[in-house]
């Protein structure tokens, strides 16, 4: 698989995020402006299938989502721990933000719970649309380049053949009482049915923004982002 153009989208974010650490604030603007080119990506049961065979022996399965930049369009490159850490970059899923929803199939009285409500899952997002500027200017020091989500959260999607699930962004500070917006990382969010008749009664929302790493999830574990020369 040629990772060059990936590379490079995965450099651009990076150079648009130090530009803003500069307080450069026509950075902010355009990360903010690209981080709304839409509102969801979806995840397909054949991906999360590739991605279950790869991290079957895994201790602890995750998927890295990689934020980039690409012809001033923003995408996110998916790629399992397993393979990102032994720098095997032969199945990278690539994924654009989009606007119109995929068609859904009937929610499944017998799914098994997920950690947060539905309604906790709309208002994280909320939280994003509404609040994403006044978050961002808190964020100038660790401002997300990948976003680490447990293997469970698709996998508990319990999708068939030819069904997908949505991901879309969310602002959380993990905690049942307000904090002031310095205290909200951003999330991504899944969900198996979102539409105006049919939404899931749970959702999935266990994901960790990178960096900053730590010494359980050292900065090693994502060599597409030194392929890409994008290390803090």
């Amino acid at each position: 698989m040629n990772i060059t153009p990936i590379c490079h989208a995965i450099k651009s974010w990076k150079n648009l995020i130090d530009s803003y650490q500069k307080h450069h604030d026509e950075s902010g603007k355009k990360i903010l402006g690209l981080l709304n080119q839409g509102s969801h990506f979806s995840v397909t049961a054949s991906e999360i299938q590739q991605w279950a065979e790869r991290l079957a022996n895994a201790s602890n399965p995750l998927i890295h989502v990689y934020a980039g930049v690409d012809n001033e369009v923003f995408k996110l490159f998916l790629i399992d721990s397993v393979s990102d850490a032994a720098k095997d970059f032969s199945y990278i899923v690539t994924k654009e933000m989009d606007r119109d929803l995929p068609s859904f199939h009937t929610p499944d009285p017998q799914q098994v719970c997920t950690p947060i409500s539905s309604e906790s899952a709309i208002y994280r997002n909320f939280m994003f649309n509404m609040y994403g500027h006044a978050w961002m200017a808190t964020q100038k020091e660790n401002f997300f380049q990948v976003i680490s989500i447990p293997f469970e959260d698709y996998r508990n999607m319990e999708l068939k053949n030819g069904q997908s699930c949505i991901s879309f962004f969310g602002l959380t500070d993990g905690q049942s009482a307000p904090a002031s917006l310095d205290k909200y990382h951003i999330e991504i969010i899944t969900m198996k049915d979102l539409e105006i008749n049919s939404i899931s009664s749970t959702a999935e929302n266990c994901s960790t923004p990178r960096p900053p790493f730590t010494a359980e999830d050292p900065v090693e574990n994502y060599q597409l982002l030194q392929e890409s020369h994008a290390c803090v």
